[in-house]
């Protein structure tokens, strides 16, 4: 949607974000030596950046004028790999 004058609320960047996130089973019992091999799994996140500092990135993933849906927000030391998909404005 378009403001007056076509001013733009804010510039954002786009992303793929690769990061390391754990996992979580709650849907039957297992043994514990099968429990034992669980292990994280790399998972992919693609959004728009609104926040970055050294402990987290946030992102967002639906825009509606100045307000958002999804939000994602990953430890800094969990990224392993961002890569940058272009930038929108939004009005």
């Amino acid at each position: 949607m378009a403001t007056k004058n076509n001013e733009s609320y804010f510039t954002l960047e786009k992303y793929e974000c690769y990061w390391l996130d754990s996992v979580l089973h709650t849907e039957e019992w297992k043994d514990i030596e099968e429990a034992k091999k669980n292990t994280p799994v790399i998972v992919c996140t693609e959004g728009f950046l609104i926040k970055k500092n050294k402990d987290y990135h946030t992102f967002v993933m639906t825009i509606s004028e100045r307000e958002c849906g999804e939000t994602w927000t990953i430890p800094t030391k969990n990224i392993k790999k961002m890569t940058k998909l272009g930038k929108k404005t939004f009005y």
